[in-house]
């Protein structure tokens, strides 16, 4: 194609394509939102300021100290029991995370799923086993599923009564740890 024949555009060095953040719509100072809050961390704060079920205690970890009632995938899960007009203490009393998620008859099943899937658990101890088995089985039951990097925290009162039933004798838990890439 000679030099003629070429749109004006480009002949004059102009390029006719589409540009990166060509379409992007540009920003508008008068809807801008206001900066956030800087929320004080809740180690440093009393329980009863975050917590809405009554059964939440301090962790020793930020992201750990949550509230059932502030997680959707959680709270999606109370609607579907006769519960939800009673939100006191209702996870660590609610009688469907002790069938799923505390029963050792359920957790065996779910480590002869794991182990058909994954292979042997690698963990020692069958109450270690029970406690990261019982944990797993929550995460299922709430996001129904998540990946190697895709990752959930659990509530404090959860994790507590994980423990209580489970407990370590030299109390070292595993703790919540983000994605690392």
């Amino acid at each position: 194609m000679a030099m003629a024949e070429l749109p004006k555009e480009m002949a004059a060095g102009q390029q006719t394509a589409v540009q990166p953040y060509m379409f992007e719509p540009e920003s508008d100072p008068e809807q801008q939102e206001a900066p956030e809050e800087v929320q004080q961390p809740r180690m440093n704060m009393d329980v009863s300021q975050w917590c809405s079920c009554g059964s939440c205690e301090q962790v020793p970890t930020e992201p750990e100290n949550i509230c059932c009632i502030e997680i959707p995938q959680v709270t999606r899960r109370l609607s579907y029991s006769s519960f939800l007009s009673n939100h006191h203490a209702w996870w660590t009393t609610m009688h469907g995370l002790e069938p799923v998620c505390l029963n050792v008859f359920s957790l065996q099943n779910a480590l002869n799923i794991y182990r058909a899937d994954y292979g042997p658990l690698r963990l020692r101890g069958i109450v270690h086993q029970y406690r990261y088995l019982a944990c797993r089985s929550f995460v299922s039951w709430c996001w129904c599923f998540l990946g190697r990097r895709v990752r959930a925290v659990l509530p404090a009162c959860v994790v507590l009564r994980i423990h209580a039933e489970f407990p370590d004798a030299e109390i070292q838990y595993v703790r919540f740890s983000p994605v690392l890439d």
